[in-house]
Order: C-alpha cells, then structure tokens, then sequence
C-alpha cells in the first residue's frame, strides 16, 4: 500500500524526481559520464549563454559613444573567461548538481535550499572568485608569470569585494525561477532551462562584478 501524495508533491514527482534521462549507472564508468551526449549538450549551452551574457554586459557598461553589440571596447579576454566559467561550471558541474539533488530529495523546496542556500554560497561563488581572476590574468600577461599574479590578486580583491552584494541579488532572481524549475521544469531539462534565465543573470554577474576600473575604462 502506497500513501497518496499531496498534488504539489505529485506535479513534482512528475517532472523532476528521479529522471531517467539523467540517472547514472552505478556500472558507468568516469569516461563514460565525462562524454555523455547529454553532458556535452549542457556545457556548449552554458558556454553559449554565458558569452552572450557578458557581451550584453559589456555593451551596457562601454563608454563608446556608439553603442553596439559587441561594444567596440569589447574585453575578449574578460568574455572568454565567463565563457569557461559558464561551460564548466553552469553547464557542467551543475549537470551532476541537479543530478544530485533531483536522485536525492524528494521535496522541491528541500532541493531549492540546498541549491541555492548550500551550493551556490559555497560551490559556485568560490569557483567563479579564483577561476575567472586566474583565467584573465593568465591570458592577459601569461601563466605563471609575476605580472600575471599582480594581476590575478587585483582581479581577486574586485571581485571578493562584490560577491557579498552579488549574492543577495542572486537570491533575488533566482529564487523564485528555481522554485519554478524543481517545481514544475522536467529534470533532464534543469540545466537548460536554468542557462536560458542565465543570459539575464550572466548579464548581471558580468556587471555586478566588473572593476571599477573597467566600468570608467
């Protein structure tokens, strides 16, 4: 005999608990879940967004008189490393998060606490304050080098310094899109539709955290 459960828990069960599509078998081996289809899919699309996101913010904050997209001030370099950070982090890692999370809890708002009160104050900000300072630097003055760790310790203290206000505008936003994603979004398509937001939210990552000196460049 089985409990009925109520209807919020059943709208849940059947679009985001336990998926097929995203479960692993225990047998999979770490190649296998590193070159699975689905994987892939997730980092060329958060790759994608995150480079769209930071274009629109760059172009909102130039200080060109003509305003176009890509600004012609445009910082590739600064792009290239949201691009990275997007790809292995929003479309990667956050394809084995919600994996996790959706195998693990069977109550949506336990997976939205966990998501955003657990890994995003501790996985996602600490991973976005060293990946992308050691990114820009390294590929502005070249890895390893003393210019490029001057740089990389400017980039650090920015960026440290906003995570705090960043934060609370993060919970902002996307406390109420992830209430909708573990409630209602299919769990195969969390990740999608979570980078889809993350145009708008890369958009306001890429400015909320851009240097002082970059915004009167």
């Amino acid at each position: 005999f089985v409990a009925p459960q109520s209807s919020s828990n059943h709208v849940a069960s059947a679009y985001t608990k336990r998926a097929p599509a995203l479960a692993l078998s225990g047998d999979a081996t770490l190649i296998d879940q590193l070159t699975d289809p689905l994987l892939l899919q997730h980092m060329a699309t958060g790759g994608a967004l995150a480079f769209a996101g930071d274009v629109i913010a760059q172009s909102l904050l130039s200080k060109e008189e003509e305003k176009s997209i890509p600004p012609k001030d445009w910082d590739v370099i600064r792009t290239n490393a949201f691009v990275v950070f997007g790809a292995l982090y929003t479309g990667g890692a956050q394809h084995f998060i919600f994996n996790y999370l959706n195998n693990s809890f069977d109550e949506p708002l336990a997976r939205l606490g966990m998501a955003q009160f657990f890994f995003i104050p501790f996985c996602y900000y600490p991973t976005f304050l060293f990946m992308t300072p050691a990114l820009r630097a390294g590929w502005e003055y070249g890895f390893g080098s003393e210019e490029a760790k001057t740089r990389q310790n400017q980039l650090f203290s920015e960026v440290a310094s906003k995570i705090p206000p960043t934060l609370l505008r993060n919970w902002c936003f996307w406390l109420p899109v992830q209430f909708v994603q573990f409630n209602y979004i299919p769990a195969e398509l969390n990740v999608t539709f979570t980078a889809a937001f993350g145009v708008i939210w890369n958009a306001i990552l890429s400015w909320s955290t851009a240097g002082t000196a970059e915004k009167e460049a």
